[in-house]
């Protein structure tokens, strides 16, 4: 097996998981246009440029200056009848939380907990999924079953890192010790696409 410096993998891994851009920086509050959707109802702040994704949901990529995975996180915002986390780069697409093909995944939720939206409890999960060849798909999954719908709110970056079973000067790399650095990305506040997605979590509002 390839053998790499380890503090080159450290680098690689760190670097990767949400590295973003130190020029761009969440614009306060009272800066940030609100969009909203009267069909869904739903709002919540443009973080960015706003697109339609095809079935009740909208996407904003996130700035990001990250050269070595070649991609930008990106927050997505989806109204369902299920709760779903969205992992296209190593499911294939919607991996519906309730379904019995969720079972041999579940295990890839990181880490649980809740969060309060507008007096609304949201569960709160972190995803470190690994795509294959170095590659990892990780996402901060949001969602709230309100009158019979469920909101998501969900953040993701495909990442490149070391490899499953890579060996570091001498000492073998284990996935856990790789998902616990992405996990550690992932609740990082200082990181600017962190705290923008955490903009557009405590100001989403659902018109009760």
């Amino acid at each position: 097996m390839r053998t790499i410096n380890r503090l080159t993998a450290i680098m690689i891994i760190m670097s990767s998981c949400v590295a973003v851009s130190q020029e761009t920086v969440p614009k306060a509050a009272s800066e940030v246009k609100l969009f909203k959707d009267n069909a869904l109802g739903i709002s919540f702040p443009e973080i960015g440029k706003v697109e339609k994704i095809v079935g009740a949901g909208y996407r904003m990529v996130l700035g990001s200056s990250d050269k070595i995975s070649g991609n930008s996180p990106v927050a997505r915002i989806f109204v369902s009848n299920e709760p779903f986390v969205d992992l296209p780069g190593s499911y294939g697409g919607r991996l519906y939380i309730n379904s019995p093909a969720a079972g041999r995944l579940l295990k890839e939720r990181v880490f649980v907990d809740t969060v309060r939206i507008d007096s609304i409890g949201f569960t709160r999960e972190y995803w470190t999924v690994y795509a294959g060849m170095g590659a990892w798909e990780t996402v901060i999954n949001c969602y709230s079953l309100q009158s019979g719908k469920y909101y998501i709110v969900s953040f993701s970056h495909d990442v490149s890192g070391v490899k499953p079973g890579e060996f570091v000067d001498g000492k073998q790399i284990t996935a856990q010790e790789v998902k616990a650095r992405l996990l550690k990305s992932l609740r990082d506040s200082t990181n600017t696409a962190v705290q923008q997605f955490n903009q557009l979590v405590t100001s989403f509002r659902i018109d009760r």
